[in-house]
C-alpha cells in the first residue's frame, strides 16, 4: 500500500509563525533524501502557490477553521482543521495510509523504520513530562478511518475541556479524545524535540524557536536544506542591481532570488531571503538548493 507523507499548510493571522511554499518544499526535499518507502508527498492548504508540482495538492475540507478556545488563542497556532483526517471517510481525500508531520521539523537520517509501522495510529510522545501533556501532534501516522469518534465526537465544547486539561488545540483534543495507551514514537525510535539532547533522525520545533531560524548550527545548516541542482539569483546592494538583473534574467532561468534589504523591497517578485551579509547569502544558499549563483550588485 502506497503511504501518503503529507504536510498542512494555512495562513493565520497574527500567528507567532508564518509558513510559507518554501518550507513545504525545504520539508518535501528532507523525505525525499532521506525516505526509500513507496510514498507520495502531499500538502494539504488552498495556497498552492510556489510549491513544487511534483507535490500532491488536496484541496482542505475547510471543517473547524477559525474556531478557538479561552485557553488557546491570540498567537497560538489553532490546528483542529487538521481532525478532519479522523473523519470515516478520510480515505478518499488524503490516502487509505498515510502520515501527517509538522513543517518545523529537521530530517537528518533514513526514517523508514518510524513509518513503517503495523499499529493503525501511532502518534508523537509528550513534549514534556506532566498530566496536561499526553501526545504531541508534530506526527502520527494512521490507517484511514482509525479512531473516528475524535472527529465524530468533536464540539467547542469538548474543545473547552480539553483544553483545560491538555496543552495545544488539536492536540489537546487528541490527548482527550484518544485517551491513554495509544502506541507512540519517542527519543528511542530516533524522533526528538529542539529541547531534547539527543538529535535523532526526525526532530521536530515546537516552540518559538525553528529550523530556520538556526541555519549557524552546522546540523541544521546540513539537514535543512532542499536537494541541490538549483540556482539562485542574488540582487545586491549596488546601483548596478537592476541593470545586471535584467541582464541576468535574459540569459538565464533562476529557481529562486536572495535578496539584500533595499533590494527585496523593489523586487517584483517573490523573494526567499532577505539577507545583510555574504555569510548569509551562503547560508541561505544552501538551505534553498543553490549551486549556482548569479551576484547582481554585489
Amino acid at each position: 500500500m502506497k503511504l501518503t507523507i503529507l504536510t498542512w499548510l494555512w495562513r493565520q493571522p497574527q500567528s507567532r509563525t508564518s509558513f510559507t511554499a518554501m518550507h513545504v518544499n525545504i520539508w518535501a526535499a528532507m523525505v525525499r533524501r532521506h525516505c526509500t518507502l513507496d510514498i507520495e508527498i502531499a500538502c494539504v492548504t488552498d495556497m498552492p502557490d510556489g510549491i513544487d508540482p511534483s507535490i500532491r495538492i488536496i484541496t482542505p475540507p475547510g471543517e473547524f477553521v477559525g474556531l478557538q478556545t479561552r485557553r488557546w488563542r491570540g498567537q497560538r497556532p489553532n490546528c483542529y482543521r487538521r481532525l478532519a483526517m479522523f473523519r470515516s471517510d478520510a480515505a478518499g481525500i488524503f490516502g487509505e495510509r498515510f502520515v501527517c508531520m509538522d513543517l518545523d521539523v529537521v530530517i537528518a537520517g533514513n526514517i523508514d523504520a518510524i513509518l513503517d509501522r503495523p499499529e493503525d495510529l501511532v502518534i508523537c510522545g509528550p513534549s514534556q513530562e506532566g498530566p496536561r501533556w499526553r501526545y504531541n501532534g508534530s506526527m502520527l501516522l494512521m490507517t484511514a478511518g482509525a479512531r473516528p469518534h475524535v472527529y465524530d465526537d468533536f464540539s467547542l465544547a469538548g474543545a473547552e475541556e480539553a483544553s483545560r486539561l491538555f496543552v495545544g488545540s488539536d492536540q489537546a483534543w487528541l490527548g482527550y479524545a484518544l485517551g491513554p495507551g495509544e502506541a507512540t514514537w519517542s527519543i528511542a525510535d530516533g524522533v526528538t524535540r529542539a529541547s531534547d539532547s539527543e538529535m535523532g533522525r526526525i526532530r521536530f520545533y515546537p516552540g518559538h524557536v525553528k529550523p530556520w531560524d538556526e541555519l549557524a548550527d552546522a546540523w541544521v545548516s546540513e539537514h535543512y536544506r532542499m536537494t541541490g541542482g538549483r540556482h539562485g539569483l542574488v540582487l545586491g546592494q549596488k546601483r548596478a542591481v537592476w541593470d545586471e538583473a535584467r541582464e541576468a534574467m535574459a540569459r538565464d532561468r533562476f529557481d529562486g532570488v536572495i535578496a539584500y534589504p533595499a533590494a527585496a523591497e523593489k523586487w517584483h517578485g517573490p523573494v526567499d531571503a532577505i539577507v545583510e551579509s555574504k555569510a548569509e547569502v551562503a547560508t541561505f544558499a544552501r538551505m534553498l538548493g543553490f549551486d549556482r549563483l548569479t551576484v547582481c550588485g554585489g
